[in-house]
Order: structure tokens, then sequence, then C-alpha cells
């Protein structure tokens, strides 16, 4: 059925180990601090990411399956539905979340000077983020992120000036 594991991946898999010892409210607690995510959508985003079979798909039945060897913090094996259900929410939260960052400013409700203070606020959560989860962000991957938010904030300048 297309689902090839990379096993030495699945053995080594450290993404969640900064979090053993807690439980998944002291997790989502965490989150919700920097971000509208739950525990839940958080660690299936990145399974999700993380685990894809040769069609580029997510293993979601596998997922789910294995969470409890994968994730410190989960008890209990998840369905294919739970996973898939987890994922559209985190992917529904983050269009939610830069409408909303977007839109302050293409509405004029925040100044530009506030979205430069509101976006180096954000890198700071992220760095934090990234160092629970303990990657390293390439340097290319930065660049390319910066490139896309300027895009998007020069066409919100041209439309708003048409």
């Amino acid at each position: 059925m297309g689902e090839i594991v990379d096993m030495e991946k699945t053995n080594h898999y450290q993404k969640f180990r900064k979090m053993d010892g807690k439980d998944y409210g002291d997790v989502t607690r965490f989150l919700k601090k920097t971000t509208h995510l739950t525990a839940r959508e958080w660690m299936i985003a990145h399974l999700c990411s993380d685990f894809r079979d040769i069609s580029n798909h997510s293993q979601m039945t596998w997922i789910g399956e294995n969470l409890p060897d994968l994730v410190p913090f989960v008890t209990e094996p998840y369905s294919r539905h739970e996973v898939s259900n987890s994922l559209s929410a985190f992917k529904k939260k983050v269009r939610r979340s830069g409408t909303t960052f977007f839109y302050a400013y293409y509405a004029g409700l925040i100044s530009k000077e506030e979205m430069i203070s509101l976006i180096h606020t954000i890198v700071s959560d992220l760095e934090k983020l990234t160092k629970t989860e303990g990657n390293e962000v390439p340097e290319s991957h930065d660049i390319e992120v910066q490139r896309l938010i300027t895009d998007v904030f020069r066409r919100i300048n041209e439309q708003m000036i048409e």
C-alpha cells in the first residue's frame, strides 16, 4: 500500500524528547503561550511531515498506531481519522492565523512600525519553539521565509495603493 517507513529514522526520532516528563496539558499550555496550536495538532503536523511514503503521502494509520512510541506525552494510539482531523485542524489554524496577521496590516489596523515590532517578537517565539523541538533551521530556509514574507508585504502595499 505504499507505506515505506524508515526504521532508522523511527528508532532515532527525537523531536519531542525535550517534552519527556510532561503531559499533554503541559505541552498544550506551553504552545498556547506563543501559538494557537494544541499539543495534538503540533505533534501530528510534525509526524505527518516527517513520515511520508514513497508517494509523499503522510502515513496517517502508521503514525496513529505508533504515537505512544514516537511522542513521550501520548499514552494511547490514534485512529487514522483522528490523525487526519488533527492535521486538518492544524492547517485551518495556520490559514486563519496568517489571515489575521496580514489583515491587521492590510486593513491599516496596525502601522508598519508595529508590524516590524511584531515580527521581531514572532521570530523570538519561533526560535524558542525550534529549540524545544531540537531543530536547527537551515539558513537557506530562513532566507526563503524572509523572501516570502517580503513578497506578501509588497503585494499588500501595492493593493493598498490601488
